[in-house]
């Protein structure tokens, strides 16, 4: 094996004589530009049109508070299946997350960090399996679309693949080349585990991949050094650290949380353990960049493609260089490259050809640059068949470079097509670009108050998104529902009415002034910005009471009734993200005996902000009856061990003791 050869191999632990490494070329480094600048063309472009949705700003704000030192998480969200995701990607995330609040430099860092991705594997493929094979393979992954889309999202299951590109580099480097057992191996073998394992807390299907590690393992057994294992082992024990942590204190509160979740996530129709074939069709999508319109147009997937056509026989070629690489890889090359390259397309697939879970395209991110490595054999063994030298090189690099430009463009214009067409969720969703006006203009004011459909941080994407993005500008920034709540805070403010607010009366309570209208791609749907707003006009005039002070910091300091409607006023402590409480009143006769009741979900911690005053109303009053007093009190429902159970908040006396668990209205006039 001479100098000149354009891939390294694998050591044979005796089967092979040792290596002459080939050196990298000018052309080599061209090539690595050239493919960085595509994949940076078509990940970091037009960067107005990245979406900023829910799972983006609930990662988003656990990365805040760690970047402003409130918490030091030990989970991150919730993930599909119900258990609690590792807090690693919020870790990585903290970092953009520092230095501003806008959510699209902080999806361009992810962004970048795949296009650093790109190059890794571009040199992986360079350095043992050939120029060709990078080359095809290299381009492949940079202009597929599902590879593309699926790295430029605030997910947590976009951010692992380029730190398992390095472990990767980093294991078949310092276990499986030939050469000295020198420093820089030993460095190698100690991190390429604990990379691995940070990269895998991102996203639950990333651990199908790690039994490449154990592959590894034996193939380096004769050159492993023992003192970088046991420092591998050291440093991976510290990286799953906080989540181990994490997970037994979510045990602790919800022994069941696993089992319930695996038996919710799998199909009550089918046999579990039964072949299932939604894995393989998520396969050939994320192979051959068919069917994005799926994913990002649900509904409108004609309309899609009739506005950007696609010639899907044409797509399907690569398809078929896949098919013809793993032949050629397992007839032509070591037989531990070929175990490689196809343990690593087909792990990640045989993990969910069992049907205990629905099965996501993200959950096969892990395969992609498998595929295209795949499809890079085929590519360069292809090459090998066409006519001699110089026409070969003009016919492949066309052939290749046509292939490419076609994916590339036609992600631009579906990326345009999305940017400006309107959509309902679960397509794509308003992209950041039309949110950027409104955060600017909501820039100058501390306080902030949302109207949109919802109040939940966890299941409401105005309520998680605006806090992000006015992190580093606003003091407060409050989410009301359409109805039933209301805040006026201590110092003037800016109302913000979402598209998904509808008619509400927060309208004629806050609608003061002229409304700035903030468009989005659809002309029916805008943002209406109130500002400044100095108070509220309540609809009701509220009759104060003594304060009744609750253990939470909340206090009840009022109340109105108006036909069947009861109002009552809080003044509420500094915020509290973890309290979710609900809140009853209970109409009593002149016996004290409950004639009616209402149970509602009091307004969350999430948006409390100190001094704030909250009003709450409901329907439910009672006709035709004589209403003596109202009993109002807080209380909080039990999550996992304590499901069923309800958790009183109590109230305290002047001295702080607990003095009951609720607070008596009387109605009787003296």
């Amino acid at each position: 094996m001479t100098a000149t050869q354009n891939s390294h191999d694998f050591s044979g632990a005796g089967q092979k004589p040792p290596l002459v490494y080939a050196t990298f070329t000018l052309r080599d480094w061209l090539t690595l530009a050239l493919i960085l600048v595509v994949a940076g063309w078509l990940r970091l472009g037009m960067p107005e049109a990245v979406e900023f949705f829910h799972d983006e700003a609930m990662v988003s704000t656990l990365a805040q508070e760690m970047a402003y030192g409130v918490r030091f998480p030990l989970e991150g969200i919730i993930s599909s299946v119900g258990i609690p995701n590792p807090p690693t990607s919020i870790y990585l995330m903290a970092l953009p997350y520092r230095f501003t609040s806008d959510p699209i430099f902080a999806t361009m860092f992810i962004a970048a960090l795949n296009v650093l991705g790109v190059g890794l594997f571009w040199y992986i493929l360079r350095r043992y399996f050939g120029y060709g094979v990078a080359l095809v393979g290299g381009l492949l992954f940079a202009v597929n679309p599902w590879a593309i889309f699926f790295s430029r999202k605030i997910w947590q299951q976009n951010f692992w693949l380029p730190f398992f590109l390095l472990g990767l580099l980093l294991a078949l480097y310092g276990l499986c080349e030939n050469g000295a057992l020198n420093r820089r191996r030993k460095i190698a073998q100690a991190l390429g585990l604990p990379i691995w394992l940070f990269a895998f807390q991102m996203h639950f299907a990333a651990w199908a991949l790690l039994p490449l590690y154990l592959l590894f393992i034996w193939y380096g057994k004769k050159r492993l050094d023992r003192v970088a294992l046991a420092f591998s082992l050291v440093l991976s024990a510290l990286v799953i650290l906080p989540y181990t942590v994490g997970l037994v204190q979510t045990l602790q509160q919800d022994p069941d949380r696993i089992s319930r979740a695996l038996s919710t996530s799998s199909s009550e129709d089918v046999i579990f353990l039964a072949p299932s074939a939604p894995p393989l069709m998520q396969a050939f999508r994320l192979a051959t960049g068919l069917e994005l319109e799926t994913w990002v147009a649900v509904g409108q997937e004609a309309a899609l493609l009739q506005h950007v056509p696609r010639k899907d026989g044409v797509w399907a070629l690569s398809g078929l260089l896949i098919l013809i690489g793993t032949v050629v890889v397992w007839r032509r090359y070591e037989t531990r490259k070929a175990i490689l390259l196809t343990a690593w397309a087909a792990l990640p697939i045989l993990l969910f050809l069992p049907s205990w879970t629905r099965v996501f395209p993200h959950y096969l991110i892990g395969s992609i640059p498998a595929f295209a490595a795949l499809a890079g054999v085929g590519g360069a063994f292809l090459y090998q068949l066409l006519p001699p030298q110089r026409l070969r090189q003009a016919i492949a690099l066309v052939g290749v470079g046509a292939f490419a430009l076609v994916q590339a463009l036609w992600w631009v214009n579906v990326q345009g097509y999305l940017y400006r067409t309107p959509m309902v969720y679960p397509a794509y969703t308003t992209p950041a670009g039309y949110l950027a006006p409104i955060r600017d203009a909501l820039r100058e004011y501390d306080d902030v108050v949302v109207i949109s459909g919802g109040m939940f941080w966890a299941f409401h994407h105005e309520a998680a998104r605006w806090p992000v993005m006015l992190a580093d500008t606003a003091e407060c920034v409050r989410t009301l529902p359409p109805d039933g709540y209301a805040v006026d805070p201590a110092h003037p403010f800016a109302v913000l009415i979402a598209p998904n607010a509808g008619d509400t009366p927060l309208q004629r309570i806050y609608g003061l002034g002229e409304a700035r209208i903030f468009p989005t791609r659809d002309a029916n749907e805008v943002y209406r910005l109130y500002a400044p707003v100095d108070a509220p006009a309540w609809l009701i005039e509220i009759q104060a009471i003594d304060p009744v002070l609750f253990a939470n910091g909340v206090q009840l300091t009022g109340y109105a009734i108006d036909g069947e409607t009861v109002y009552l006023q809080w003044q509420l402590p500094a915020r509290r993200p973890d309290l979710q409480h609900q809140y009853f009143v209970h109409f009593l006769d002149e016996n004290g005996d409950a004639i009616g009741q209402r149970d509602l979900s009091f307004w969350p911690g999430y948006h409390w902000c100190e001094g704030d005053t909250l009003i709450t109303w409901t329907n439910g009053v009672p006709d035709n009856v004589t209403i003596d007093a109202l009993r109002v009190g807080l209380y909080t429902l039990g999550t996992g061990k304590d499901e069923g159970q309800i958790f009183p908040v109590d109230v305290l006396d002047v001295m702080g003791n607990p003095a009951g668990q609720w607070a008596l209205i009387s109605l009787t006039v003296e």
